[in-house]
């Protein structure tokens, strides 16, 4: 019998306007309140924004949440922190100076604020700080408290990034090359990211951590999700539900493929595991 289920945002449980459909919402509610269902939200956003969007299914899903790809637990409930793994203030700056290198676009994620020197970035994180300089922000400011670092731009940069991070930061890794789209109305702005966290940072640990915490087992708990950055989530869980619109090889790791994010394809999945069959067998899918 699943215990938990484990919810990634962009791309899974919000749609590219970044809302929650109403069918999501209430099937949620039904296996919360039917089976006893904790929800877990995980995702790459920092807390204030996972906390924020969950709207009202906050009595639902707003006690446990995993942000900032796994260096935040909280229980919003006893407003506690189970979990945060800040990386070095010289490091930052290190990664402030070689994404200008590199022409990325920047958005760090610190304890208490968001901020960037990009424009594209403040359109779609309209409570970001925009500054004008960030290294000389962090050098007047001391900020001790950074949770990750998004870094956007082309495949072709990230890469070298990723490259570049993996052979002289020793403290910090990153994600995999995302895909990020945000329908806002008259325009779609899209774009690839990489995400960089302390090690030790991830979904996969930020579950585990939380499962311990609340002695649930691995085989316990549901996880879905669509991005390269939800591979680790696939890790710690007994069953893995991937989006149609998801990374590809997600997909092939995946137990279960739903519809889209704009299709319910949360609420879908929920209805298949929950309500068409009681055990996995049943609703293992075949990828022949």
């Amino acid at each position: 019998m699943y215990k938990m289920v484990v919810l990634d945002l962009d791309g899974t449980l919000l749609n590219d306007k970044k809302q929650i459909s109403r069918r999501n919402a209430e099937v949620i509610k039904k296996v919360h309140k039917e089976k006893g269902v904790l929800f877990v939200i995980a995702t790459g956003r920092d807390m204030n924004y996972a906390i924020k969007v969950v709207g009202e299914l906050k009595d639902t899903i707003n006690q446990y949440m995993i942000a900032s790809n796994g260096a935040v637990i909280k229980d919003n409930i006893k407003d506690e922190y189970i979990l945060k793994n800040y990386f070095d203030e010289i490091d930052a700056i290190k990664i402030i100076e070689s994404s200008r290198k590199r022409h990325l676009g920047v958005l760090i994620y610190t304890h208490d604020e968001k901020l960037t020197e990009g424009k594209e970035q403040s359109k779609i994180n309209r409570e970001a700080k925009l500054l004008k300089d960030l290294k000389k922000y962090y050098l007047e400011n001391e900020i001790s408290t950074t949770l990750m670092v998004t870094l956007y731009g082309s495949q072709n940069d990230l890469k070298g990034m990723k490259k570049e991070i993996e052979l002289e930061f020793n403290e910090l890794e990153t994600t995999d090359i995302c895909d990020f789209l945000f329908d806002m109305g008259k325009e779609v702005y899209q774009t690839k990211y990489i995400d960089v966290m302390r090690k030790g940072s991830s979904k996969s640990k930020a579950i585990k951590i939380l499962a311990d915490h609340l002695h649930i087992d691995k085989e316990e708990i549901i996880v879905m999700g669509d991005g390269a950055n939800d591979f680790p989530m696939f890790e710690m869980s007994g069953y893995k539900v991937a989006m149609e619109n998801g990374n590809e090889m997600l997909k092939e790791k995946a137990d279960y493929i739903t519809t889209t994010n704009n299709q319910d394809g949360v609420a879908k999945a929920l209805e298949e595991i929950f309500y068409k069959g009681e055990n996995k067998a049943w609703v293992k899918m075949s990828k022949e």
